[in-house]
């Protein structure tokens, strides 16, 4: 009686553990999931706008990813790029995907930016894409130029 009773206990105490995990938070140190193809998120209560090469989008919360660019490059190419990434309680970053599948931290923050960052994006020939990556529980404003490709909303 008392093997059944432990067994019980410990099949609960399994199942509780597993069942308090966060998948979408997960994803966030998961460099294969993140080069995906696919997105995977939740997002609540967001605010956006792309147009003319300029993305910007507030977001109270969000975790997961999300694709947010892509651009099918002819040839390796370097790109100008203008970002700000505000992050009010979370984590969140953004990635570069190149065709070969690897993962390139564009920016990664965990508090604000003081002032917008202009880079230069070096892309190679084929298929990129940029990804916002948030962890548990993200808040946080997002703005991007660059005007080459296609920048795509969230959700």
């Amino acid at each position: 009686m008392k093997l059944k009773n432990l067994f019980g206990a410990g099949l609960i105490a399994v199942c509780l553990m597993t069942g308090c995990a966060n998948s979408m938070a997960a994803i966030y140190d998961d460099d294969i999931k993140i080069a995906s193809s696919t997105n995977s998120y939740k997002l609540n209560n967001y605010k956006q706008t792309v147009e003319n090469g300029h993305f910007t989008a507030s977001v109270e919360k969000m975790e997961g990813m999300d694709t947010i660019w892509v651009f099918d490059a002819e040839e390796d190419t370097s790109l100008n790029i203008t970002y700000a990434l505000n992050v009010y309680s979370g984590k969140a970053k953004l990635v570069l995907i190149p065709p070969r599948g690897d993962v390139s931290i564009i920016a990664e923050c965990d508090t604000e930016m003081s002032e917008p960052i202009q880079s230069t994006l070096n892309v190679e020939s084929g298929y990129n894409r940029i990804k916002i990556v948030a962890g548990e529980n993200t808040k946080f404003d997002i703005e991007i130029s660059i005007q080459e490709g296609e920048l795509k909303e969230l959700g």
